[in-house]
């Protein structure tokens, strides 16, 4: 006789294969239909498959197989296939590579894509394979997801910066992280929260060491992908502190980083702009013509780290030219402060103090830079002070050289800054 605790868990067991079955099915027509779409694709544009095969680099029988579904496409092999049949279609690029995702059996494709949708600030993508992976059947899997969630809360502004360090802290003791890649993923995300939180002598210790460790990886396009973050950190952390000649360096060592898949455009966007504000109080045309390059960088700009990127490297630029008085007749504005700024320059001092104002309303304070503003709109050198203070505290010893410039204004004339230039 049958026991029932016995007939339960064998009809558990049926129920659970008949959802595996059902699951795998799901995924066989999803997987079938994607190469069906590839393939009409191909036939519509009237390309020869030999011409793509020898252009992505496999022999024409691999690439058969692949089409066929008998052999697995290789993560960058389809991204290949996808540059050439969707070169000018982004929204279907991306949907077909969401597809592949979803149905890839290769978990190794599925890790490079979380690191490629990271470096290509495509924050959907890399949303929708973390969901996805959580749940893998590979643990390395599971984990790797695990991590990358806590990149895409830091880069989709999910979470702050304070609550971001603070769960890292709570993963690193609920959670032994396995893995040499995430290990150093997580010190990655470390260095970020110190940048955010500005612990730059910290910072600048945690890098020794993880650096090293990133020799260790053996994939060349994560390898390369993690150096250029650590690289990215060291050199806004070299910004402030006015190590020029040190930040000089590193963004040159992150333009210089191999990228035959072209994926560290943001990488390279923000060596670039870093280089630019260097030259803020030294050179405006040197300046300029790096924010230029760096913009280069993001064009077209399609995904939302791309977008966000190049609003704050405009913004930069707005900043650039308006300490230096250039290009103020075409000049756009894309923060309040900024704004205010550009007021005092035209001598409208109450249209600046409203605006300052406003922002301190609206955010419950003013950033050092602003408190500056305010003093130069005011007259007011102890306001002026406060800035020189703050940025201190902030170890911002670069950006401080503004506010200092003004005080020296002010002990030299009586006056912090003499607007009506425009």
């Amino acid at each position: 006789m049958i026991g029932t605790k016995s007939l339960c868990s064998r009809r558990g067991a049926i129920v659970m294969d008949y959802k595996a079955k059902t699951e795998d099915e799901e995924s066989k027509k999803i997987f079938n239909s994607f190469l069906s779409t590839l393939i009409n694709d191909i036939d519509f544009q009237k390309r020869n498959q030999e011409d793509i095969a020898k252009e992505i680099g496999i022999t024409p029988g691999t690439f058969s197989k692949n089409l066929s579904g008998k052999n697995q496409f290789g993560f960058w092999k389809l991204i290949k296939l996808l540059d050439i049949l969707y070169e000018n279609d982004i929204n279907k690029k991306r949907k077909m590579l969401c597809a592949f995702c979803s149905v890839t059996t290769s978990k190794k494709n599925l890790r490079i894509a979380m690191e490629y949708a990271n470096a290509k600030g495509d924050l959907l993508l890399l949303k929708f394979i973390v969901d996805q992976e959580k749940n893998s059947s590979l643990a390395m899997n599971r984990e790797w997801a695990y991590v990358y969630e806590l990149v895409w809360q830091r880069s989709s502004g999910a979470i702050a910066k304070q609550e971001l360090l603070d769960k890292l802290e709570d993963r690193k003791g609920s959670k032994v992280i396995k893995t040499k890649e995430m290990k150093i993923l997580y010190g990655i995300l470390t260095c970020y929260t110190m940048c955010d939180l500005e612990t730059y002598t910290s910072l600048f210790e945690y890098a020794d060491v993880l650096l090293p460790k990133v020799d260790d990886i053996s994939d060349s396009f994560i390898k390369t992908a993690y150096l250029g973050r650590i690289k990215e950190c060291l050199s806004f952390a070299y910004l402030v502190q006015d190590k020029l000649e040190n930040l000089r360096n590193t963004c040159h060592e992150i333009l210089e980083l191999e990228d035959p898949e072209s994926c560290f455009n943001l990488l390279r966007a923000s060596a670039l702009v870093y280089l630019a504000e260097s030259f803020t109080f030294e050179c405006y045309d040197s300046a300029s013509k790096y924010i230029k390059e760096s913009l280069e960088q993001l064009e077209p700009y399609y995904f939302e780290r791309e977008k966000q990127r190049r609003q704050e490297i405009l913004n930069t630029y707005a900043f650039i030219k308006l300490v230096n008085k250039k290009e103020l007749d075409k000049i756009k504005i894309y923060h309040p402060a900024e704004e205010s700024f550009l007021e005092i320059i035209k001598g409208n001092y109450k249209n600046a103090v409203t605006i300052l104002n406003d922002l301190e309303k609206k955010n419950g304070f003013l950033t050092p830079m602003q408190y500056c503003y305010l003093g130069i709109a005011k007259n007011d050198i102890t306001l002026i002070e406060n800035a020189i203070e703050l940025f201190e505290c902030a170890g911002n010893r670069f950006y401080c050289k503004f506010p200092k410039k003004m005080v020296v204004e002010f002990n030299k004339n009586g006056i912090i800054y003499e607007g009506g230039a425009i």
